[in-house]
């Protein structure tokens, strides 16, 4: 039990962290392209770019999961799209009516789909296996695998573009409130301890995947901050003018 819940600690440690190391990603991409272009609409046009592999897997991951559970999808967008507050969308997605559960699966797709791929470049590119907690030293192996640098791009670009949006987050109230009151009847009726092992060694396989693709993920994250922050202090110092966040 004990595994099990320091798997799952892991697994929210690792999205957590994902979370932040995206949002200074996306500000300072953006502003690396905007300190070397000067122009707004060049700078979010590279940032498409850069991520382009990724938000084409995201919506066709929305695609896919709407037609697997019977919702009909309406309308697909992958061009980058201006909103209020000057915002840009990169892709969208437009389905049919359905319930909080369906539209639950539809948001995280990408999510999923990218978790999938990452762990197949992973496995067939870098030769990393599955573990609770990833090794630095794996992915320092990374790096020396044939045309790494590509490969290592593909998990960037994917990595940054699965996570939900605020809209694929929307209907996860209802269903994560609906799964704690689930959960918390099993412990409290003393039914926990009846769920079948295999079910539960499962469960820890699945955690233990997600794990791993979170880890390389945020691996491959802390490597292109890296050459990012560097580029843009570099840019500073050439081109003497400077992006405020």
């Amino acid at each position: 039990m004990a595994s099990d819940w320091m798997a799952l600690a892991w697994l929210a440690a690792l999205f957590v962290l994902l979370l932040f190391l995206k949002r200074w990603l996306s500000q300072h991409l953006q502003g690396l392209a905007l300190l070397l272009s000067g122009d707004q609409q060049i700078a979010t046009l590279l940032y498409y770019l850069v991520l382009l592999p990724g938000i084409v897997l995201h919506e066709l991951s929305h695609v896919l999961a709407a037609e697997l559970v019977g919702v009909k999808t309406k309308r697909i967008s992958l061009r980058p799209t201006a909103k209020r507050g000057g915002r840009v969308r990169f892709g969208a997605v437009t389905v049919g009516p359905s319930d909080p559960i369906r539209e639950s699966w539809i948001g995280l797709a990408p999510l999923l789909s990218g978790s999938a791929l990452i762990l197949l470049l992973a496995r067939w590119q870098f030769g990393v296996e599955p573990m609770p907690v990833l090794d630095p030293d794996v992915l320092l192996s990374c790096l020396q695998a044939p045309d790494a640098w590509l490969w290592l791009y593909l998990v960037f670009a994917i990595s940054n573009a699965m996570l939900p949006s605020e809209s694929d987050r929307q209907p996860w109230r209802p269903v994560l409130l609906f799964l704690a009151l689930i959960t918390g009847v099993f412990y409290v009726s003393g039914l926990a301890p009846q769920i079948p092992e295999t079910l539960k060694q499962w469960a820890l396989m699945g955690v233990t995947h997600l794990a791993l693709a979170f880890g390389l993920a945020l691996g491959v994250d802390i490597l292109f901050a890296t050459l990012i922050f560097v580029l843009e202090k570099l840019g500073e110092r050439i081109l003497h003018r400077y992006v405020e966040y």
